[in-house]
């Protein structure tokens, strides 16, 4: 009886081996161009794409929200193509630096809330966000590449990066 069985199992190791962990290529696309899937009894809701769109200022500079992304750590950790064997090693380190920013950002948007909720109205200036805000809750930033900065906008209320044209 083993030996019977033992033909077919070589067979099958083999071919598992052959055919690989292949999971598809990655998708690409934008998060608006991405289908949005429900799940099973649950009604699809159309939530407005996202979009951090820039604006320019007017000495040659462009203004991004600040956001996941736009720290220096993790930049050079460009997406690696599929079965590269690297991508094992650079995606876990890109998601926590990725994450690290994220964390940074909300504990931002907990502090705002907080100051509103308190003050009835956001910071007044850059100057007073920074104090009142950062400063005050001992927060820390990403740090960002050179010739980036942040600053706050007071007429949205919105934490941004402020960089040369061009510039990604």
């Amino acid at each position: 009886m083993k030996n019977s069985i033992f033909p077919f199992l070589l067979v099958f190791l083999c071919a598992f081996i052959v055919s690989g962990c292949d999971l598809g290529k990655p998708d690409n696309r934008e998060p608006a161009e991405r289908p949005v899937v429900a799940m099973e009894g649950q009604q699809q809701e159309e939530a407005p794409p996202q979009v951090n769109t820039p604006t320019q200022g007017e000495d040659n500079t462009v203004t991004v929200k600040a956001e996941t992304g736009v720290g220096v750590r993790g930049q050079s950790l460009t997406p690696v193509t599929a079965n590269s064997g690297m991508d094992i090693i650079v995606a876990p380190i890109s998601a926590m630096f990725r994450t690290q920013q994220r964390v940074a950002f909300l504990q931002v948007d907990d502090a705002m809330n907080k100051y509103k909720a308190v003050n009835e109205q956001g910071p007044a200036s850059h100057e007073e966000f920074m104090e009142k805000i950062i400063t005050a809750n001992g927060l820390k930033l990403p740090q960002l590449p050179p010739n980036q900065e942040y600053f706050y906008d007071a007429d949205d209320g919105i934490l941004k990066v402020k960089k040369p044209k061009g510039e990604k």
